[in-house]
């Protein structure tokens, strides 16, 4: 359970991780001692999984966003394993989602084109033994990005 200064903490390292530790201080109004405690205690439970620098994907070369729905053969756990493992081991497939609805997964990937999109698809994400049908939507533009939580500060 997450109590206000957690809650205060968290809120400004999703902001910011890179925050001087003066200006995490200033910002969650805290002694250091609690801070560095907090903290400590935040990344044992797991509650912060790990520190990242996020990057840019058309700085970078990927400009190419897909959303990608996944249909499967079958749902024994045997096939479902097989392709969570290639999910896992494919570093453009960014997101993996198990869904309600009409697919059963579903993909957020990143590509540099097109074409190498096309690759991907037909090549691997296609011919993997569990896969039924996928279809995909490129994202045209990005209207809105966030990797920060909705966390409120208040009990």
């Amino acid at each position: 359970m997450l109590n206000k200064t957690d809650r205060k903490i968290l809120k400004v390292l999703q902001s910011d991780a890179s925050l001087s530790r003066q200006d995490m201080l200033d910002a969650t109004r805290v002694s250091a001692t609690t801070l560095w405690r907090r903290i400590t205690d935040l990344e044992e439970a797991g509650t912060i999984q790990k520190r990242v620098a996020l990057l840019d994907p058309v700085a970078v070369g990927f400009p190419v966003c897909v959303f990608v729905s996944i249909d499967m053969k079958s749902h024994d756990r045997v096939d479902r394993d097989s392709f969570l493992d290639f999910v896992r081991r494919t570093p453009e497939i960014m997101e993996c989602y198990s869904v309600t609805g009409a697919h059963d997964y579903s993909l957020k990937v990143r590509v540099e084109s097109v074409a190498d999109f096309e690759k991907l698809l037909m090549e691997q994400i296609l011919s993997h033994k569990s896969v039924a049908s996928a279809t995909s939507q490129i994202a045209l533009r990005q209207h809105k990005y966030s990797t920060e939580l909705p966390i409120r500060e208040h009990d």
